[in-house]
């Protein structure tokens, strides 16, 4: 989890400072260029604390040498499209580290010498400490697990990862509709990955032409033919527990999702925190499959 990316066009360096970083028990992703940069950020962010950046380092993979215009432009990819993730600036170059200190005062940096690059570990290490995504994905680790499998995407990840920040906070119902929808969706999204790996489990007769889930029939092959607690007749996929968890956050984010003039009761954030909860426990039983 201790994940970050370094961009440098030294691959000396970036050996030197890898097998540093692995001693401090950090994994580095390294990339030569700012087209590098732009494959990792911002799909890929949530994956990392923070980004080290070279002043002077490559504008394309494939560009001969090194160019001074690299640090403006990688900070301003960063500014319009990761707005706030943090990042650290290195350099061996004395004169560009006066110059760009003097643009840009608050920007962490420091130069590749051995007390600077041990002061840049002390602050990489308290970065990753007070990650925000890494915390949670530390906290909840059987669940994004999923994620590293391969077993559900990345846009699921970062949508779950926005749930979260969300949803385990949230207590105004008014703001409740938008985190139910997402959570659905996500729910959907398990069965449609489950489909994917293993029609056995979820066939394709399970899903409408225009996509849609036909829930009531899932459920019921998913039970054994059956509806629980009733005896199966087939394969089980999903035992009486299984069923009752994804029973109510499909039903439960549905009946709020929509608007009822007729509505009386009006759910608190208990009910929020326990379907998320209820994902949980979906996501984990789906690694089996």
């Amino acid at each position: 989890m201790n994940n970050i990316i370094l961009i440098d066009d030294k691959q000396s360096y970036i050996d030197s400072f890898v097998v540093e970083a692995r001693a401090k028990n950090i994994k580095v992703s390294p990339a030569n260029s700012l087209e590098g940069l732009k494959k990792i950020i911002p799909k890929f962010s949530h994956n990392f604390a923070c980004v080290v950046l070279d002043i002077k380092c490559l504008l394309t993979d494939d560009q001969p040498k090194e160019d001074a215009s690299f640090i403006g432009d990688a900070m301003q990819y960063l500014d319009m499209n990761s707005p706030g993730f943090p990042r650290f600036i290195l350099t061996g170059d004395q004169s560009e580290f006066d110059k760009l200190k003097g643009f840009y005062p608050k920007e962490k940096m420091y130069l590749k010498t051995p007390d600077d690059q041990a002061r840049l570990f002390i602050d990489l290490i308290e970065c990753i400490a007070q990650s925000e995504i890494l915390k949670i994905k530390t906290e909840h680790n059987t669940v994004f697990e999923i994620f590293r499998q391969g077993k559900m995407d990345n846009a699921a990840e970062l949508l779950l990862i926005k749930v979260l920040k969300a949803g385990l906070i949230e207590k105004n119902f008014v703001n409740f509709r938008s985190i139910l929808a997402e959570v659905r969706s996500l729910q959907e999204n398990l069965y449609k990955s489950i489909n994917s790996r293993n029609k056995n489990v979820v066939p394709d007769t399970m899903f409408r032409p225009n996509g849609m889930i036909k829930f009531n029939d899932l459920m019921k092959h998913l039970s054994g033919n059956v509806i629980p607690p009733a005896n199966p007749n087939r394969t089980v996929y999903q035992n009486p527990t299984i069923y009752q968890l994804s029973n109510s956050l499909y039903w439960s984010c549905g009946e709020y999702i929509h608007d009822d003039p007729n509505r009386t009761y009006f759910i608190s954030d208990y009910t929020i925190k326990s379907l998320i909860n209820n994902l949980f426990e979906l996501i984990i039983w789906s690694k089996q499959y």
